[in-house]
């Protein structure tokens, strides 16, 4: 869905041509074309995921070669041999040359993705109980351990959610079973219970449910007790009300309230308790005893451990995830120039980046938990979903831009440009820090530590010295641009759509650090 979410925003971010637009580009037609096809395979599968992957597979291979043939037919459409004024409507009429193409790059790359997800679910949908059983994921590159690894890693930090969850109920817990030890209460088991069920993700949730817990739990003892006076000896009769009393406990919590579904159980309990025996009405007050017990742990460790609630932890995720999408971004820009580095013979290493990578998704994924623990708090939100929303899924276009940029280099051998001569370099390393420093200043703002950055404007000079590198480094012996220009020209672009998104984010960000 976050895909698709950026799909539809690549679709809608057109730019608006003062003049005549550029002569359209029959390679970006046809790329266009090769994507809708995917999307065409891609919808058939999720329709039935029992179906061959095989016709979304040549989809995927024909729109790569679309992408590929696009990419030739850019290199010789940019005019490097055509003189270009200092103006920025003349420099950006320049760039613009490649705005289809790039549009479709675009395009081509996030169908690509979604086809490989839509392809995974269904190889993970046909495997066999075997494989489902052990959990293999289909065509994994990483071996179940790395991959194991890799996962459980993400939540060893203190700001991961589950850590978080984990650590508390543990300690709730633990501390139950050490009071139940201490006063020697009868039934044990019904203070961790009561410990469990109250306990949520802030205080204010868990003190709530531990009043509706005491109270439904003294409903729940009445009613037993009454019934124990009524029925007497007749364990019959408590046989029969049984599956009754289980049924109502069972549906009672969604359908009616958790108050009712504590005393449906308590009854349920009391009934179960004294089938076989003679009636005991004073096990319902060992049950009151209990539960309160339990309930008032409860309260002790969502007051220490997490006292505001999953609120605090999505602004944690939020600011912690931004600041690891914008170094994964800076580092696929540094490796991506690394192809054009004099200084070595050999491609830059994807490994650095590859790393960053992985950072960049653990992020991401404790920022889903969070999100999902703050959207399943009862109550009131405290932060608006829409706004919240739009922040979560700016991390998702970050790193895909991110992705963007490893994608367009990482088949690319090294070009024959020297670092020392193409100004390209710092136009673009210029670009990609004031981008990324804005989001390191919004991760910054999200934690509460400095105001709300200005989006970052289009900068004239820094696409003058584009230009100027393109037209007189990036050109071969004949005076020819170079596959190599157009892939500087777009890494840029790739650095301009993670710009374009930040006026919606810092407007969403105001909101959010207002609540």
């Amino acid at each position: 869905m976050d895909e698709l979410t950026w799909l539809c925003a690549i679709l809608t971010d057109r730019p608006d041509y003062e003049e005549q637009p550029p002569a359209c580009d029959p390679a970006a037609r046809a790329a266009r074309v090769a994507a809708a096809e995917v999307l065409d395979g891609a919808s058939a599968l999720l329709m039935d995921l029992r179906g061959d992957v095989g016709p979304l597979r040549l989809s995927v291979e024909r729109l790569q070669v679309a992408l590929a043939a696009m990419e030739a037919s850019s290199t010789a459409r940019l005019p490097v041999d055509q003189p270009v004024g200092e103006s920025p409507a003349e420099i950006y009429t320049f760039i613009s040359t490649l705005d289809f193409s790039f549009r479709a790059l675009e395009l081509g790359f996030a169908v690509a993705q979604i086809a490989g997800n839509v392809e995974l679910a269904a190889q993970a949908w046909q495997r066999g109980w075997p494989d489902r059983l052990l959990g293999r994921e289909p065509g994994a590159l990483a071996k179940p351990l790395a991959s194991a690894r890799e996962r459980a890693s993400a939540h060893l930090g203190w700001s991961s959610v589950w850590l978080h969850n984990s650590v508390r109920g543990a300690i709730g817990l633990a501390i139950a079973v050490l009071l139940a030890d201490v006063t020697s209460v009868q039934h044990s088991f019904w203070v961790l219970l009561g410990t469990l069920s109250v306990l949520r993700s802030n205080a204010l949730n868990t003190g709530q449910n531990a009043v509706r817990a005491v109270l439904g739990t003294v409903l729940g003892s009445i009613i037993g007790a009454g019934l124990l006076q009524v029925i007497g000896h007749h364990g019959t009769v408590l046989w029969l009300l049984l599956p009754v009393a289980i049924l109502i406990a069972g549906i009672a919590p969604a359908a009616i309230s958790f108050t009712a579904g504590q005393a449906a159980f308590t009854v349920t309990l009391v009934i179960l308790f004294n089938i076989g025996q003679n009636p005991d009405w004073h096990i319902v007050l060992l049950r009151i005893q209990d539960i309160a017990l339990g309930c008032g742990v409860s309260i002790v460790v969502a007051l220490f451990f997490w006292p505001r609630g999953a609120a605090a932890a999505v602004d944690k995720a939020l600011a912690g995830a931004y600041t690891d999408a914008a170094r994964y971004l800076s580092g696929a820009v540094a490796y991506a120039l690394g192809h054009c580095d004099g200084s070595t013979s050999t491609p830059p290493a994807v490994e650095p980046v590859a790393a960053q990578s992985r950072e960049a998704a653990a992020s991401a994924r404790r920022l889903d938990d969070a999100y999902r623990t703050y959207l399943a708090e009862r109550g009131a939100k405290p932060l608006s979903l829409a706004d919240t929303t739009t922040l979560v899924t700016g991390v998702v276009g970050l790193r895909l831009a991110a992705d963007s940029v490893v994608a367009l280099w990482e088949k690319t051998g090294r070009c024959h440009a020297m670092a020392d001569k193409s100004a390209a370099h710092n136009a673009i390393l210029e670009a990609a820090d004031s981008v990324t420093g804005w989001y390191r200043g919004l991760a910054d703002s999200l934690g509460g530590r400095t105001p709300i950055p200005a989006p970052v404007q289009l900068r004239p000079e820094a696409a003058a010295r584009l230009v100027d590198s393109v037209r007189t480094d990036l050109i071969d012996s004949d005076g020819q641009a170079t596959a190599t220009a157009v892939r500087v020209i777009w890494t840029g672009d790739h650095v301009d759509v993670a710009r374009r998104l930040q006026p919606e984010l810092a407007a969403a960000a105001k909101v959010s650090v207002l609540h």
